[in-house]
C-alpha cells in the first residue's frame, strides 16, 4: 500500500526550509574539515586550469585529454574563482558546493515517494557521510560529485511526472526540464547512464502515447541542447566518444564484478568498511552492514509493492519503483562494463542518491509503528548517522596523518621554483611525470607551464613549449636529475644546470651537437647474424626482440666503411620496449670495438627542429656521439629486466657539416602562405608547434583495428584511402620517401627551408602508414590470431 502522508500541521513549509538550511550548514561543516588541508593533484588541478581558462573566455567542451567528461564543474569553479580568487581550498570548495546542493533534492526526492520527515532524514544522513561520499565531495575532479545533484533531480522529475501523467495539463515544463537534466547528466558522465534506462523506461510506460506528442520532441530537443557540447566534440573528433567506448578493457567478469559489489561495494557505500580494506570497526562495521541488509531488504519489499501496482493498474504507487529500477541499473552496468575491475569507488557514487532514502524509509516505517518498533527505528537512525561521522570525522585530514600529508601544500615549494625560471626568462619546462605536471602548472598560476613527458593533457602547452626560444627540464630529487643528466648526454646535448632548494634541479639553455646528420643508405646493410629479418624495411610491424639480459642485440653491417657516424635512431614501437640499457659499439673489422655511447632512456629525447622533443607513443631514442669512421655497429643490452626489448626500426646518421638544424619557422609561414587554406599536414613536433592551427592534424580518435599489433599505438595510423600531406626535415627526406613507396603510395616532395613537403596518394595496393612522431612506416596488413 501506499505510505501514509504526514498532514500539513507537523511540518510546515517554513519550517522544513529551516530544517533543510540547518542540514546544508551541517554538511558544510563536515566537508570543511577537508577543505583545511585542500587535496590537490594534478587530476584536480586540470578543473582548476580549465576555470581559470574559462575565465579569460576559453571555453572546452570536455575534461581536457578526454573524449568523456563534460566542463561543468570547471565552468562552476571559474564563477567562484571570480569571487573567491583561485587555489586549490576554492577549487575543491567548488566540488562541495555541489555536493552540497545534492541535499535539498534528495530531500524532494524523499518528500515525493516517502514523506517530509523522511526526506529531511535522508538529507541528513548524506551531510554526514559516509566517509565515500564525503571524500568524493570535497575533490574537484570533475565528473564525479555533479552526478549527485543531477541524479536526484532527474529522479524526482520522473517521480512527479509518473504521478501526474507525464501527457497530463501543465506537465509540458516539466518534460523539457527533464530532458535537459538528462542531456546535461550525460555530457557531465558517463556514469549517469544509470539513471536513463529507469526513468525514460517509466515516463513511456506510464503514458504510451507521449511518443507521438510535441512535448516528447520538446524534451528531446532539451536533451541535445544539454548534451551539445558532448555532441560538439564528437563532431570535432569523428566520434571519439564511441571509439573511446570501443577500447577493450579489463573484466573479470559479471559474475566476479557481481561478487565484488555485494562484498565490498555497498558495505562501503553504506560506511560499514573502508573501500576494500575491512570493517570501519570492529563493532560497528558489522552491525551497521546487518542493519543496512535489512533496511535493503525492507526498501526492496516496499518498492517492489509500488512496481507491481505501476504495471498492474499504473496508479496507486508512491514512486519508489524508479529508485528500485535504478538500484538494479546500477548493479547491472557495474557488473556489465566491470566496475570492480576499474578500482575505483567512483562506479558507485549513484548509490548515494538511494542508500539515505533506504534508511530514512526503514526509519519512518518503524517510526510510525510506535512502541518498541519506534525505539528500533530511532536506534537505527542513529547506528547509521554515527557509523556515517565516525568515518567521515577518523578518515579525515583533522585526525589521520597520512591524509595530512597527502594534502601537504607545495605552494611554497613551487614559488621558489616559479621565481628562479621566471628569473632565467623561462615559463615552459619538461618535467617528470603528469602527477607533478598539471599540479605544478595551477600552483603556478600558469606563470611556468609544467609539461609532462608522458601524459599531455592539453596539447597547447607543448606546442607553446616547442616554440619557446628558451625551455627547460625540471626534476624533483637527484636520483631523477641524475637520469636526466644521462638522457642529455645519450642525444649529445649541451646546457646549464641549476639547484633550487629544496630539491628542484633545472636544467636549460639546450643545445644540439655541432655535426648535422645525414641518413646513411641502407642498399647494402645485413645483419651479421645472419637474420632473414631486417631492422630497416620502413615497416612499422617488423621487428625482433631480445631478453633484457646483457649481451643481447643485433649487429649491423653497414655495406662498406662509412665516415662520420655520429648518430643512431630506434624505434621500440613502444616506450616499454626501450632496451633498459644500451651500449652502441662500433668496429671497422668486425673484431675490435669501441664504445661509441651508453643510453638509459629513460627518457627517450630526439631532436626536431634544434628542439628537445619526447613522446612515449612514438618513442624514437636519439643517441648521437662523436663522428667516427666504422663498418659494423653493435647494439647491445647492458642492462636486466625481465621484460623483452625490440627494435622495429633502425636508422643510422653520419656528419653532414656543421651547420645548425634548420628552424621550423620559416617553412611553416611557407607552408602557411603557399598551400590551401585548412589544408591539414602531418608534421614532426617541431614543426607542427608552428603551423597555424587549422593545418595542425586534430586528436586522432579512431579505435584499435584487429590486425594492429598490440605494440602499436592506433592513434599513430594515418587516414586511409585519400591523399596526405606530410613535412619532414630534409635529413628524413630518402627514408620517408622509401616508406611512402613501400607503402603503395605515389608521392612528390617540395623543398622547403630546411624541411620537405611530401603530396602522397594512395595507389590501388596502397597500405596502411603509421606516423612515428619522425616519418611515416608503413603497415603489413593482415590476418591476425
Amino acid at each position: 500500500m501506499s505510505p501514509r502522508r504526514e498532514g500539513t500541521g507537523e511540518l510546515t513549509t517554513r519550517r522544513v526550509a529551516w530544517w533543510l538550511l540547518a542540514i546544508v550548514a551541517l554538511g558544510a561543516l563536515v566537508r570543511g574539515m577537508y577543505l583545511l588541508w585542500p587535496h590537490l593533484d594534478s587530476d584536480i588541478a586540470v578543473v582548476g586550469l580549465m576555470a581559470r581558462h574559462a575565465l579569460n573566455g576559453e571555453f572546452y567542451p570536455l575534461y581536457w585529454g578526454n573524449h568523456y567528461g563534460g566542463s561543468l564543474e570547471p565552468l562552476i569553479a571559474a564563477g567562484v574563482f571570480a569571487l573567491t580568487g583561485s587555489g586549490p581550498r576554492a577549487l575543491n570548495a567548488t566540488a562541495a558546493l555541489i555536493s552540497l546542493s545534492y541535499l535539498p533534492l534528495l530531500y524532494l526526492l524523499g518528500k515525493e515517494i516517502i514523506g517530509r520527515r523522511a526526506g529531511l532524514v535522508a538529507a541528513f544522513l548524506a551531510a554526514l557521510g559516509p566517509y565515500m561520499l564525503v571524500a568524493y565531495s570535497v575533490v574537484a575532479r570533475g565528473l564525479h560529485v555533479e552526478m549527485l545533484p543531477l541524479g536526484a533531480l532527474l529522479l524526482w522529475l520522473t517521480v512527479r511526472l509518473i504521478k501526474a501523467g507525464p501527457t497530463a495539463p501543465g506537465q509540458a515544463w516539466a518534460l523539457i526540464a527533464w530532458g535537459l537534466t538528462a542531456g546535461v547528466g550525460v555530457w557531465t558522465s558517463p556514469l549517469f547512464i544509470y539513471f536513463l534506462p529507469p526513468t525514460m523506461f517509466l515516463l513511456i510506460y506510464s503514458a504510451p502515447r507521449l511518443v507521438i506528442t510535441p512535448r516528447f520532441w520538446l524534451m528531446a530537443l532539451a536533451a541535445l541542447v544539454g548534451a551539445a557540447p558532448l555532441i560538439y566534440h564528437n563532431w570535432l573528433t569523428g566520434g571519439g566518444t564511441l571509439h573511446y567506448m570501443e577500447i577493450p578493457r579489463p573484466h573479470s567478469g559479471f559474475l566476479n564484478n557481481l561478487h565484488f559489489l555485494l562484498r565490498h561495494g555497498l558495505p562501503a557505500a553504506v560506511g560499514a568498511t573502508w573501500f576494500k580494506k575491512g570493517w570501519l570497526l570492529p563493532g560497528l562495521g558489522p552491525a551497521l552492514a546487518l542493519a543496512a541488509g535489512l533496511s535493503l531488504a525492507w526498501a526492496l519489499w516496499r518498492w517492489g509493492g509500488d512496481m507491481y501496482r505501476r504495471f498492474s493498474r499504473n496508479t496507486g504507487s508512491s514512486g519508489g519503483e524508479v529508485l528500485l529500477l535504478t538500484m538494479g541499473c546500477v548493479a547491472y552496468v557495474y557488473c556489465a562494463v566491470g566496475g570492480a575491475d576499474s578500482g575505483s569507488f567512483r562506479y558507485l557514487l549513484a548509490l548515494y542518491i538511494v542508500w539515505p532514502l533506504v534508511a530514512a524509509l526503514a526509519w519512518d516505517s518503524l517510526r510510525r509503528r510506535g512502541g518498541v518498533l519506534a525505539g528500533l527505528g530511532w536506534l537505527f537512525l542513529a547506528l547509521v548517522a554515527v557509523g556515517s561521522i565516525w568515518g567521515t570525522v577518523a578518515f579525515s585530514p583533522l585526525n589521520h596523518a597520512e591524509q595530512r600529508a597527502a594534502s601537504r601544500e607545495m605552494g611554497p615549494e613551487q614559488a621558489s621554483l616559479t621565481r628562479v625560471l621566471q628569473g632565467l626568462g623561462i615559463r615552459y619546462a619538461y618535467v617528470v611525470d603528469y602527477w607533478m605536471g598539471m599540479k605544478g602548472t595551477f600552483l603556478a598560476d600558469e606563470q611556468v607551464i609544467m609539461l609532462p613527458f608522458d601524459h599531455e593533457r592539453h596539447p597547447p602547452y607543448k606546442e607553446a613549449l616547442l616554440r619557446a626560444p628558451r625551455y627547460a627540464v625540471v626534476m624533483l630529487g637527484e636520483n631523477n636529475a641524475k637520469v636526466t643528466r644521462q638522457s642529455l648526454a645519450t642525444v649529445g646535448a649541451s646546457y646549464r644546470e641549476i639547484t633550487v632548494p629544496p630539491r628542484w634541479h633545472v636544467f636549460y639553455d639546450f643545445a644540439p651537437p655541432s655535426p648535422k646528420p645525414a641518413l646513411v643508405a641502407t642498399q647494402a646493410w645485413s645483419l651479421r647474424e645472419g637474420m632473414g629479418l631486417v631492422l630497416w624495411d620502413r615497416d612499422a610491424t617488423t621487428r625482433l626482440t631480445w631478453p633484457q639480459q646483457p649481451g643481447t642485440g643485433p649487429t649491423i653491417d653497414l655495406g662498406g666503411s662509412v665516415e662520420g657516424v655520429c648518430q643512431v635512431l630506434i624505434f621500440p614501437g613502444r616506450a616499454q620496449y626501450l632496451p633498459k640499457e644500451l651500449k652502441v659499439l662500433g668496429s671497422g673489422d668486425g673484431q675490435s670495438w669501441q664504445e661509441l655511447a651508453r643510453a638509459q632512456p629513460y627518457l627517450p629525447f630526439h631532436w626536431s627542429g634544434g628542439h628537445l622533443s619526447i613522446n612515449r607513443r612514438a618513442p624514437w631514442q636519439e643517441i648521437r656521439f662523436a663522428p667516427t669512421t666504422l663498418r659494423y655497429l653493435r647494439l647491445e643490452q647492458s642492462g636486466k629486466a625481465k621484460d623483452i626489448w625490440a627494435l622495429n626500426e633502425v636508422m643510422v646518421g653520419r656528419h653532414d657539416g656543421d651547420g645548425p638544424p634548420a628552424p621550423p619557422v620559416a617553412a611553416a609561414r611557407q607552408l602557411a602562405h603557399t598551400r590551401p587554406q585548412g589544408e591539414r599536414i602531418w608534421a614532426p613536433p617541431a614543426l607542427r608547434a608552428w603551423l597555424p592551427p587549422e593545418m595542425r592534424m586534430g586528436p586522432a580518435t579512431r579505435h584499435k583495428p584487429s590486425w594492429l599489433p598490440p605494440y602499436l599505438y592506433a592513434l599513430e595510423l594515418m587516414p586511409q584511402g585519400r591523399p596526405l600531406s606530410l613535412a619532414v626535415e630534409a635529413e628524413m627526406a630518402p627514408a620517408t620517401a622509401k616508406s611512402l613507396s613501400r607503402a603503395g603510395y605515389e608521392h612528390s616532395a617540395q623543398p622547403l627551408q630546411g624541411w620537405v613537403l611530401f603530396r602522397a596518394t594512395p595507389g590501388p595496393l596502397a597500405r596502411p602508414l603509421y606516423w612515428s612522431g619522425i616519418l611515416p612506416l608503413a603497415v603489413s596488413r593482415g590476418p591476425r590470431n
